[in-house]
């Protein structure tokens, strides 16, 4: 009796009704390169500022006309802007999915996982010149933007303004955002003031105003030699508020930083860095 082979994936017959052969599920698959939505131009502007780097591995859920609904950290880079730019960013951009299938090929709701390897772009020579930025942000009290406006100072290079907004947002989101038990009644005015002093000018961004509750005010202090290499590092840094850990090494490390400067004659010149960000709370 002549004996035949059965194929995986030809249509089968039983009782004479051809039946189509089960396939295996299908998990999601993107219909676009996501490499793309993570180039240095979307680079969080905290971790970028923080000089912070690292791989962030994150849970997708995928419905089943392959949509992203939901972006769930599962490995941390240890820096909350980087996770919390990963999920802004594939949640915000609309990214279209091929979404997973059942064994009889029918589309249904299934999990991605994503992995982003937020590496600092090369960046030129510094200039040796004072710089300075005042970013004001308000906020509700759910972490919702309403107002952003950024004033750079002579010798800044121009940020777009809603790119700084956003990135300090998470900060005041991670500490207001969505609690109600430490959420404020009203809204929340932020002020940011972040300079490089060159020399012993006096910061260009200004004096914090009265009124405002300081969060924190973090800097460094070092010197630049002719070659443009920066040495003697020292950090100078208050956290103000109890949410930060003073024991986060991304929080204190200050000092580590490959920047380099244009060269120059002379004597070694002194360079500060400062940070300074203060809130108030705005109506009820």
């Amino acid at each position: 009796m002549r004996k035949y082979g059965i194929v995986a994936g030809l249509v089968l017959f039983a009782n004479g009704v051809p039946v189509e052969a089960a396939s295996d599920p299908v998990a999601p698959t993107p219909r676009a390169e996501l490499a793309t939505l993570f180039g240095s131009d979307s680079y969080p502007p905290l971790a970028a500022t923080a000089r912070e780097d690292g791989t962030v591995i994150a849970e997708l859920a995928i419905d089943p006309l392959g949509a992203v609904t939901a972006c769930r950290i599962v490995t941390s880079s240890n820096s909350t802007s980087l996770d919390t730019g990963t999920c802004r960013i594939i949640m915000g951009r609309k990214t279209s999915f091929s979404p997973a299938r059942d064994a009889s090929g029918t589309p249904v709701a299934g999990t991605y996982q994503l992995k982003v390897r937020w590496m600092l772009p090369e960046a030129p020579p510094s200039p040796l010149e004072s710089a300075g930025q005042r970013l004001t942000l308000l906020i509700s009290n759910k972490a919702v933007i309403k107002r952003c406006t950024l004033r750079n100072m002579p010798g800044n290079v121009g940020v777009e303004a809603m790119t700084m907004c956003a990135g300090f947002r998470e900060l005041f989101a991670s500490m207001f955002g969505g609690n109600p038990e430490v959420s404020p009644p009203g809204d929340v005015e932020a002020l940011v003031l972040i300079d490089r002093i060159v020399g012993q000018t006096a910061p260009l961004s200004g004096p914090m105003p009265t009124g405002m509750t300081p969060v924190q005010d973090i800097g460094s202090e070092f010197v630049v030699l002719r070659d443009g290499t920066r040495t003697g590092c020292t950090p100078v840094s208050t956290l103000v508020d109890a949410t930060l850990d003073e024991d986060d090494p991304k929080a204190t490390d200050l000092c580590d930083s490959a920047e380099r400067f244009v060269t120059h004659q002379g004597a070694p010149i002194k360079v500060q860095d400062r940070m300074r960000i203060a809130y108030r709370l705005v109506g009820k």
